[in-house]
């Protein structure tokens, strides 16, 4: 029998407090801002190439060019770094030790199927054995295979039992016509690497996705990825088209995915649970209502069972302009893992760093945030905004850029913003990888690490 998650409001855990940036130089900070500053090291090079994107043409367009990013980072400090190269069609994976420096003589590749793109993947890494080097790498990521549908999609998996240095074979978990990996926000106007992947307890492995049509299934593994059930289909019968999943843990083992929907200005974030995997999830019922239009939830849990859950809006007033992502902005709330009734979602005054598709991450103690900037209704992305907060208390630090990312245009992908650019371990050691794209000059992927002062 479906299970219900509750969503009545309550008085909000914390209270997000008001923020301002602004790039021209500050006055010395207090002592106790000194302290919980972010030290950032200097932005390394991952990988360069052309910055050329011919018409589309399917899987023939001639796009030459590097994109999509992602990042996981251990509790030794160990980082896995993954990427997609357009000109071969592929993933590639670079690890990074504690001290920043590349572990593989050259990158790794995973091929999907050859002749394709393979597209914003997502990766997760578990903690390492006695043996740093044999730690599990899993990775899924959108492949553009064209199977009868109008859209081309599948959602494939591979799993490195050696630190990323070698992948078995590919699997394809969704095996669907319609074009997984697609979030629909128009019929006419989408985001791929609508997707998302979660190492959960005891060797499970959670992989979710939406399809262009609006379905939004779930699969998962009980032997750490060995093999996969098959998918659930959480939102059957909705009339708006699910996008943008985002799966999450407690410590109770409870399994959380939340959403937004497409195909209406008036969006809230959805939300299903599972306490037992193999007895499927809840019926789907609103988180977060909004008077405007609600997109890209990312949901984290902390060691004390509270779920912080942010996401962009776009105000009441601007949804003639929902579709445009420089009209969102930041929000955050939080609820028991239980009982799922989250507060006021507050808005986090970003001042001069408006935008969405946030990725939020924790350490043991503290929450980051990190989200994609643009300037103008009319402008690619530019930049990644950046800003941290104590669990005990909830209050925003100032907003900041992250450095490196905010010196080019054309930041943060060309085929889709969904995509997971942060990864924080428990030490609150920090890891953020970007892509660029310079028209006419070159397109490159940046590692950039850091960590708060008063560690």
């Amino acid at each position: 029998m479906a299970r219900t998650a509750h969503a009545h409001a309550r008085p909000a855990i914390g209270l997000v407090a008001g923020l301002a940036f602004a790039i021209a130089p500050t006055p010395p900070l207090a002592d106790h801002e000194a302290q919980n500053r972010i030290v950032w090291q200097d932005p390394g090079e991952v990988a360069r190439g052309e910055a050329y994107r011919g018409p589309w043409r399917m899987n023939a367009s001639e796009f030459r060019y590097v994109d999509d990013a992602s990042v996981a980072i251990n509790d030794h400090g160990e980082v896995v770094v993954v990427w997609v190269d357009q000109v071969e069609q592929a993933i590639l994976l670079q690890r990074y030790d504690r001290d920043g420096q590349a572990v593989l003589d050259e990158p790794t590749r995973i091929g999907g199927e050859p002749d394709t793109f393979s597209w914003l993947p997502r990766v997760a890494i578990e903690p390492p054995p006695d043996d740093e080097d044999a730690f599990t790498v899993h990775l899924l990521w959108q492949e553009i295979l064209f199977t009868g549908g109008d859209h081309g999609g599948e959602i494939l998996y591979a799993r490195s039992r050696d630190g990323g240095r070698s992948f078995e074979d590919h699997q394809n978990l969704s095996n669907s016509r319609d074009g997984a990996g697609k979030g629909r926000i128009t019929a006419h106007r989408w985001d791929n690497g609508s997707l998302d992947l979660l190492l959960a307890a005891e060797g499970q492995v959670v992989a979710a996705w939406t399809e262009y049509q609006g379905p939004l299934r779930v699969t998962y593994s009980s032997d750490n990825g060995e093999s996969f059930a098959e998918p659930e289909t959480i939102n059957e019968g909705a009339y708006k088209p699910a996008r943008a999943p985002s799966l999450a843990q407690a410590p109770s083992g409870r399994i959380l995915l939340a959403w937004s929907e497409g195909d209406s200005p008036y969006a809230d974030i959805r939300i299903a649970t599972s306490d037992e995997l193999g007895e499927g999830f809840s019926a789907p019922a609103t988180a977060v209502e909004t008077p405007g239009h609600a997109d890209a939830p990312s949901l984290v849990v902390d060691d004390g069972g509270t779920v912080h859950l942010a996401f962009g809006a776009i105000p009441a007033n601007d949804l003639e302009d929902y579709r445009q992502p420089y009209h969102r902005r930041l929000h955050i709330t939080q609820a028991d893992a239980d009982t799922l009734e989250f507060g006021p979602a507050n808005e986090l005054d970003a001042g001069d760093w408006p935008g969405g598709f946030p990725t939020l991450s924790r350490s043991a103690d503290r929450l980051y945030l990190v989200w994609q900037r643009y300037q103008h209704p009319t402008d690619r992305p530019y930049g990644l905004a950046f800003t941290h907060a104590t669990l005990d208390t909830l209050a925003f630090a100032p907003v900041e850029p992250v450095p490196g990312t905010v010196d080019r245009p054309y930041s943060g992908g060309l085929q889709g913003q969904l995509k997971r650019r942060m990864a924080v371990n428990a030490a609150g050691e920090i890891a953020i990888a970007q892509s660029r794209f310079v028209p006419g000059s070159h397109s490159d992927i940046l590692f950039i690490r850091g960590q708060v002062q008063d560690r």
